[in-house]
């Protein structure tokens, strides 16, 4: 549209954090589970394998949270609003909005999200007067407040004063045929996956071959010392502590998160979701591969 004004976040030290958290816990829990696979029984093998475990929750996160950032978006037009971080979406007609204005000249502190980091200002806050806030931004230094009826909401263009100006410039041309209001959040992509049969499936074998290798590597543990691991025809392996049959879930675990989240990116686009199928197929398959190599090492001894 000729009166369409884009505008985006500044992205460069939030995708230098991310980046730099992504390659530290990366490292971390890679280092962990390379010290867990060598240590004996024990203490140590349990401190070493916690890295692993806590990298399994923080990596997925801080990959959409880069994803999301590199998305975000705001547009003005003079039929509405336009905001868009990841898979946040939100389309606000113009005659909705009530006003805008700079969080910084405000004579009422803002309450801010309790985590955020560069890049990440995101989450819902109360106002003094009591309306939901809504921050969609990655610079509480540049922050824009976006009034409506019983929402505010606070992103953070590169350049406040020109999103000011091109806000100003849009209410004075008028709206002919406002866009209709919509809100589209992460957890739709969810709700639309699960009404799909066949992604419904694979992710539920996938979860279901997951939870029993987990419960039988838990149960067989107890009940032995070691395990024999390598042993093939000809070759007798080498004996080694059965806790370090865990690592198996923990891996097969990181496979299927990241397999998850990467389907659902995919899965946001009809033409694209035969990736998301075959990325939860492969999950199902390798979490069938890993309990077939528990009962072969299970079955050496």
């Amino acid at each position: 549209m000729a009166d369409e004004y884009i505008f985006q976040p500044d992205r460069r030290l939030g995708i230098v954090f991310h980046l730099a958290a992504l390659l530290f816990f990366g490292f971390i829990g890679l280092f962990g589970l390379w010290q867990a696979s060598l240590a004996d029984i024990g203490p140590a093998f349990l401190l070493y394998l916690l890295p692993a475990l806590g990298a399994i929750v923080i990596l997925p996160a801080l990959a959409y949270r880069l994803f999301a950032l590199r998305s975000a978006m705001y547009s003005l037009e003079r039929e509405g609003v336009h905001l868009k971080w990841g898979l946040r979406v939100e389309d606000i007609p113009i005659a909705n909005v009530t006003g805008v204005y700079l969080a910084a000249e405000q004579n009422w502190p803002l309450p801010l999200p309790r985590l955020r980091w560069p890049g990440a200002v995101l989450g819902h806050r109360r106002l003094p007067g009591g309306e939901n806030i809504e921050f969609l931004a990655a610079d509480v230094r540049k922050l824009i407040l976006i009034a409506t009826p019983g929402r505010v909401y606070a992103i953070s263009p590169a350049n406040p004063q020109a999103f000011l100006f091109a806000f100003q410039r849009c209410t004075e041309l008028g709206s002919l045929s406002p866009i209709a209001g919509r809100s589209v959040y992460p957890t739709l992509i969810l709700s639309q996956v699960w009404q799909s049969a066949l992604a419904r499936f694979l992710l539920l074998v996938g979860l279901i071959f997951s939870l029993v290798l987990l419960i039988w590597v838990s149960l067989a543990i107890p009940g032995r010392s070691q395990v024999i691991l390598g042993a093939r025809p000809g070759v007798t392996g080498d004996a080694a502590p059965a806790v370090r049959l865990l690592l198996l879930p923990v891996i097969n675990s990181v496979f299927f998160l990241m397999n998850f989240f990467l389907g659902l990116y995919f899965y946001r686009r009809s033409e694209s979701q035969v990736f998301s199928h075959l990325l939860w197929m492969s999950s199902a398959a390798t979490a069938f591969l890993f309990l077939m190599a528990v009962f072969f090492i299970l079955r050496m001894g």
